[in-house]
């Protein structure tokens, strides 16, 4: 990640008036100025806390400063928004009538931004963070965009650290490690992440992007999963998967760890609305072993769930298991919880996937992935948050 000034400004160790600090509290930094940074946090008063990479300033030679955050513009994603139609940036994702003037900024077409991230959000609009320009009366970074509106391009994954946690190596109660193998991180703080997937005792573990901690400069570390949240699409996530024209009713199957034979027509839950057919793709995915089979039953209990807070509307399956072959094949993520048989594609008749996420999205909180498509919405019970759009 990259953080570039954009107006003469002043590095301080505290986030207060710089009138307030002695000169060697601060630093002055010139317009144009860029350095590489570890990780970002917000800070009190419209700061942010920058830990530099590779560069100390200073008498005392730190690396950790605070900077007034309309002097900044932080670039630590390739994703890019262009808009493709003369618009508003809002303040919540409603008709612009319903705004006042304060809670709207119009920006025309051809207009470009760098994005931290983008999610969707209801009524067919994107909630865009953007990484470098702050736009109406109070410098908000933050906007909600009609999505016919805007075109985004690329993908980045950022996670921030919701409380104060240790990341440590091994995913083990902290006491149990010496200091070496722990490192205090602060609330707030963001990394740009390759790589997250859970491991033991509730814990994710995570491959930082730009970021070495520790005094062996690690970047692979595991963090307890309730202390982050994870945004943006994994590289290359674009799964195409539609279908099959007719379910199959009544053929057999044997599943890998069960004597019993199942039926393709039958509900994976006892009178449920959710069928191995679903699940299967008509029998032409059968799982490799019997956690598959236990994850397809584990999201089966969740989508019984959504299917009651979307008003019991009929839902149509696009994707649940998919072997590695497949997923490769149709488009998913390398780390995709369908080859586990937890997560499901799917269609609500009546909603767009944008309203549907964002019925879900606080409903469904830390227990799992939730994304949308325009054409799908994506739910999985991966057991910690993760939250993407795929961008198409």
């Amino acid at each position: 990640m990259k953080v570039q000034v954009v107006s003469d400004t002043l590095f301080k160790l505290k986030p207060i008036l710089s009138s307030q600090l002695s000169d060697g509290q601060k630093v002055f930094v010139k317009t144009g100025t860029e350095f590489e940074i570890q990780s970002y946090t917000r800070a009190k008063d419209n700061h942010v806390r920058l830990v530099l990479a590779n560069k100390t300033l200073g008498a005392g030679s730190l690396d950790t400063w605070y900077a007034f955050q309309p002097d900044i513009k932080i670039q630590e994603s390739v994703v890019k928004l262009e808009v493709v139609s003369d618009t508003l940036f809002k303040l919540r994702p409603v008709m612009s009538a319903e705004l006042s003037d304060s809670e709207k900024v119009f920006v025309k077409t051809g207009t470009q931004f760098d994005l931290q991230s983008h999610l969707p959000d209801q009524a067919n609009h994107v909630r865009v963070a953007i990484a470098n320009a702050f736009l109406g009366p109070e410098n908000r970074n933050t906007w909600y965009a009609y999505a016919p509106d805007v075109k985004i391009s690329g993908s980045a994954m950022l996670m921030e650290v919701v409380g104060d946690t240790l990341f440590k190596l091994q995913p083990v109660v902290s006491t149990q490690l010496s200091s070496r193998e722990k490192v205090f991180v602060k609330n707030g703080t963001v990394f740009r992440v390759n790589s997250h997937q859970p491991s033991d005792g509730n814990h994710i573990q995570i491959a930082l992007a730009d970021a070495f901690l520790g005094p062996e400069n690690r970047n692979t570390w595991h963090v307890y999963a309730p202390d982050i949240k994870i945004e943006g699409n994994e590289p290359e996530n674009a799964p195409k998967d539609n279908p099959p024209s007719e379910p199959a009713k009544g053929s057999p199957i044997r599943l890998p760890g069960f004597n019993s034979t199942f039926y393709l027509g039958n509900p994976i839950l006892p009178n449920g609305n959710f069928t191995w057919a679903e699940a299967t793709r008509n029998g032409q995915r059968i799982p490799v072993n019997k956690n598959v089979v236990y994850g397809i039953i584990r999201i089966a209990r969740v989508m019984e769930e959504v299917r009651q807070i979307l008003g019991n509307r009929s839902i149509q399956v696009n994707s649940w298991y998919r072997d590695p072959v497949t997923n490769r094949r149709v488009g998913g993520a390398s780390r995709s919880r369908h080859l586990d048989g937890d997560a499901v594609d799917f269609v609500v008749a009546g909603m767009h996937p944008y309203d549907v996420y964002a019925r879900l999205n606080g409903w469904w909180g830390g227990r799992g992935g939730l994304a949308s498509a325009t054409v799908f919405t994506h739910i999985d019970a991966r057991g910690y948050s993760a939250r993407w759009s795929y961008g198409f």
